[in-house]
């Protein structure tokens, strides 16, 4: 009910002059014609009069309006003494009041509106079906209802949705601002909304403005990749989906959008790639170094025969010593492809990583000498890790090599060498990596040099990058570390910013208590006159080798392949066998398996120009006797002498 403001109006005739009553009438008259209904009651509630519209009304639900002039207005009507609408009509006539309401019809679904006129000797019902108006305004309301339920439930679905979502006006300001944007982006909803975005970087500004000028136009974006500042400078990589909003014209007034993390994605797809790198270079390596190591042994070989058989030449001497210089320098070059190709056969061993960076300390001084000093900051109570101990010199080396350069030119250039016991449990979950929880030890190189930009550290790690100019690097220190490391069971992490310096820190793991240090073997000399069978494909390695152990006092019965070196066994006495891994008809595991067949105990070394051939599909145990090419004659004599003595277990069972 929509009560209208009081007004007062006459209660009797003689309140009406006489000179309006033929005003009267005509009004009496343009109310019977009305459209809408009226029924004159006098303040009993008696039915005085019903107009056409009413008495149309009537004989359109089957009853007879002739009856009800004179009868109470509620057997017309029909509501009931608690109703509203019946209240209504008697407290507007009780007070001499203007009433308007609406009510629902009682004889049908329909609604009419009542307005209630109190007159001189009654009062006048006009009402009007507002069955239309009233569905209408249901329909309003429903519908109003209908869209703050759907307004709820989106604003709870945006704000549990596990996408990071916002809303932007035209402007670009935020109008909402999801819980997972928050966690995503670090900015909460009250620091962002009615401001614009504050995670654009610089650098993404320009491509940020054109998605803008497409939102304006009502172009949608479809998953396309970005780049955003978390609040704490992070950068991450996004995909970013929007739709535009439009208003009941269709005019765009903003957008959603929707942003997805894919830092952890994309840091694993270049971990991918980098691996599908590492092993198309290992690949290469791998049959490199066994060519070129074969290569080696007959040029470091023969030249150390030469030497060995030149009188007194200063000059001859000099060049034999460069010839090796070479080969030395073309042999670290190998080891450094297999080793970041992760492909080398490592020894590890429980040693103490202080004892060899003291031991080093010398040579990385002078290293540093002419750029800047070496500083130690060496943990007392540090655990022995578990390693290859010559690789582990490489890493720090190589380690150390890096940070020179880094601080080369500058004043006051400080490399600092610091070790500490470590516990990993998910520290390196930022660089998309799930390690091996547990006890490390940790070495860290730092350098306040010039430091890296990310777009420098994300490639510091791949073969062959270098920043230095033409001729001044490989490229392979650090790939070189990283491939020692990963194969060890440690991890790399490297923290850097322009003009900061560099942190480089190696996760090395702890050895165990059973694991004992290795003594070191003494010198042997190398001598005997024992029976080496010698079987080796390449020519030139078979030939050096056999004029070494002869030289040192060996009989050697030499074959090019395994089948050769079966039956050469059978027709005389050998006392051990010096085999080649790989080799063509019958590698050199399964000729030992038939030659011990008879003789069990018989000991063995094996050569190999590439250790990744001991190891493929378990061909040897990694602790069998084992030289690597290229070597020396003397090397090659000695650890025949070391395996023939018992050394190291020279029947250790081939699987």
């Amino acid at each position: 009910m929509r009560p209208r403001p009081t007004t007062e109006v006459p209660v009797s005739a003689s309140d009406t002059p006489a000179g309006e009553h033929d005003a009267v009438q005509a009004l009496a008259r343009a109310i019977e014609y009305l459209r809408d209904g009226c029924i004159f009651v006098d303040y009993e509630m008696r039915v005085l009069l019903l107009n056409s519209a009413a008495r149309r009304d009537i004989r359109a639900r089957g009853d007879d309006p002739d009856r009800y002039p004179g009868s109470d207005l509620w057997d017309l009507l029909q509501y009931s003494a608690d109703t509203t609408t019946r209240q209504a009509v008697e407290r507007a006539a009780r007070d001499r009041v203007v009433t308007c309401f609406t009510t629902q019809g009682t004889h049908g679904p329909y609604w009419v509106e009542i307005d209630v006129i109190p007159l001189a000797e009654g009062c006048l019902l006009y009402y009007r079906d507002a069955t239309s108006r009233r569905m209408a305004e249901d329909a309003r309301v429903a519908s109003e209802l209908e869209l703050r339920v759907t307004s709820e439930r989106l604003r709870v679905w945006m704000s549990d949705a596990p996408l990071a979502i916002y809303v932007l006006d035209e402007d670009a300001n935020v109008l909402l601002w999801n819980l997972a944007a928050e966690k995503m982006f670090q900015w909460t909803a009250g620091e962002v909304i009615g401001h614009p975005l504050p995670f654009v970087p610089e650098e993404e500004r320009a491509g940020f403005d054109a998605n803008l000028v497409k939102m304006r136009s009502g172009v949608s974006l479809e998953t396309k990749p970005e780049r955003r500042r978390r609040k704490d400078g992070v950068i991450l990589d996004v995909q970013i989906s929007s739709s535009p909003m439009r208003n009941q014209s269709g005019a765009v007034v903003g957008a959603i959008v929707m942003a997805m993390d894919v830092t952890s994605q994309r840091k694993l797809e270049t971990q991918l790639r980098m691996a599908q790198k590492m092993e198309a270079v290992g690949l290469l390596a791998g049959g490199v170094a066994h060519d070129f190591n074969n290569l080696l042994t007959a040029i470091k070989g023969f030249a150390s025969l030469l030497q060995m058989t030149l009188e007194e030449d200063a000059q001859a001497s000099d060049f034999l010593a460069e010839i090796n210089k070479a080969a030395d320098r073309a042999a670290a070059l190998t080891a450094q492809l297999l080793a970041f190709s992760r492909r080398q056969l490592l020894r590890p061993e429980a040693l103490d990583l202080n004892a060899r960076i003291r031991d080093l300390e010398r040579m990385l001084q002078m290293l540093l000498r002419e750029n800047g000093s070496l500083s130690l900051a060496l943990a007392t109570d540090l655990h022995e890790v578990l390693a290859d101990p010559g690789q582990i010199e490489q890493v720090i080396l190589n380690l150390v090599v890096n940070a020179r350069d880094a601080i080369r030119g500058s004043e006051g250039g400080v490399v600092l060498m610091r070790t500490a016991n470590a516990e990993l449990t998910g520290d390196f979950a930022q660089w998309g990596e799930v390690e091996v929880p547990g006890p490390y030890v940790r070495l860290d190189v730092v350098d306040n040099g010039i430091g890296m930009d990310r777009a420098t550290q994300a490639r510091i790690f791949d073969p062959f990058f270098t920043t230095k100019e033409v001729g001044q690097g490989t490229g392979l220190g650090l790939a070189t570390v990283f491939g020692i490391v990963k194969q060890s069971g440690g991890y790399v992490a490297v923290e850097s910013a322009p003009g900061v310096g560099s942190t480089f820190s190696v996760y090395l793991p702890r050895a165990k208590a059973e694991q004992r240090r290795s003594d070191p073997h003494p010198a042997i000399s190398g001598g005997g006159n024992e029976q080496i069978l010698l079987v080796e494909d390449e020519e030139g390695v078979r030939r050096v080798a056999r004029r070494a152990l002869e030289l040192h006092g060996y009989r050697v019965h030499e074959a090019p392949d395994g089948p050769s070196a079966i039956r050469l066994a059978a027709s005389c006495e050998i006392d051990m066998v010096v085999t080649d891994v790989m080799m063509p008809g019958m590698i050199g595991p399964v000729l030992v398996r038939n030659l011990r067949q008879g003789r069990p105990d018989l000991p063995v070394l094996f050569m190999s120009g590439h250790t990744d051939e001991i190891l493929r599909d378990g061909l040897i145990d990694p602790s069998t006797p084992f030289l690597p090419k290229p070597f020396t004659p003397l090397q090659l004599a000695q650890k025949v002498r070391e395996v023939l003595d018992g050394g190291v277990e020279a029947a250790r069972e081939i699987h």
